[in-house]
């Protein structure tokens, strides 16, 4: 708490709102450095990337726009930080239950890929996902009654690959079923 906060409890002010700073978390492979600070009143944070060019990370944790390359994120975009994988910087964005997936390619700066998923996972140069996508029916969804018992809606989700190696999307050909809101 600091001494600011702690002299308005003191005094019984309730009308200002102090947030407290939200802690930077690096992260940093021998490619890029991703400074991640939480916005302190909205969802989400912002994204300072430097490229290494064959440099060390920082010895210390730090968020400074000015000595970074870009900054990924805004208010009202509520990224979050999942993984750094060489050249692509994995994020969710979410405010809420059901989200979805976003790759950058940190040396072009380019969205590769902005899709509804929750469910993803790296496995080596492969990010797996599960997107999102129709609406389930009775017919096609084994769980369609329960989900609509439980209030939620169902939606056949495709089983997706994203090359770490090259950047590319393609379908596994695998789908399911599953609750969303």
């Amino acid at each position: 708490m600091t001494i600011i906060s702690t002299l308005l409890l003191l005094y019984g002010c309730s009308c200002v709102s102090l947030a407290e700073a939200a802690p930077v978390e690096c992260h940093a492979d021998k490619d890029f450095h991703v400074a991640v600070k939480p916005f302190n009143e909205d969802s989400g944070a912002l994204f300072a990337v430097t490229a290494l060019s064959g440099k060390a990370a920082p010895k210390t944790c730090g968020f400074d726009p000015q000595s970074a390359d870009f900054v990924i994120g805004r208010n009202g975009d509520a990224l979050w930080y999942s993984d750094l994988a060489g050249r692509y910087l994995i994020l969710q964005r979410s405010t809420g239950p059901q989200g979805d997936l976003v790759v950058i390619d940190l040396a072009t700066r380019k969205t590769m890929l902005d899709a509804p998923s929750d469910d993803f996972a790296r496995e080596g140069d492969t990010l797996a996902f599960w997107q999102r996508g129709e609406e389930a029916t009775e017919k096609n969804c084994a769980t369609f009654k329960e989900n609509s018992e439980n209030g939620l809606r169902s939606v056949i989700s495709t089983q997706k690959l994203f090359s770490l190696a090259d950047g590319k999307v393609g379908a596994t050909g695998t789908t399911r079923c599953d609750a969303a809101q």
